[in-house]
């Protein structure tokens, strides 16, 4: 009996472990998302970076995720909490793998925003340089 419960002890205390460094590796994915954001948001105002929230303005409206410490674990453990928003005032809380989705749709629109605008600004030069030359 003792085995058995040391077994499930140690096998809790794995995927303890485990879900802690899950969401410190989406800590990690997020500050590179606030990263390339801060980058746009020097090329467009289409993308804002601010405190601890990445925004993009879209057609319908602003399309935000924020990360701030959850109040119910530890300080120490610095244990996010993310958040989708929007412009119409909407807060919808994420669990782990909605937070995952949330923030890699981000990644994946700003590094294509990014392209656009290099190819674009590409396209602005190109066409400057052919009109002092001609």
């Amino acid at each position: 009996m003792k085995k058995l419960f040391l077994l499930l002890l140690m096998v809790g205390a794995g995927s303890t472990i485990q879900a802690q460094e899950d969401w410190s590796r989406m800590t990690e994915i997020f500050d590179q998302v606030y990263s390339l954001a801060t980058d746009l948001n020097e090329q467009t105002e289409k993308v804002t970076a601010q405190g601890s929230v990445i925004s993009i303005v879209t057609g319908k409206g602003t399309v935000s995720v924020e990360r701030k410490l959850d109040p119910k674990k530890a300080k120490e453990l610095k244990h996010y909490q993310y958040n989708l928003l929007t412009s119409a005032g909407k807060v919808v809380v994420l669990d782990k793998m909605n937070a995952e989705r949330v923030i890699e749709t981000f990644q994946s629109k700003l590094l294509k925003l990014k392209e656009e605008l290099r190819v674009n600004q590409d396209a602005d030069v190109e066409n400057i340089l052919n009109s002092l030359f001609n």
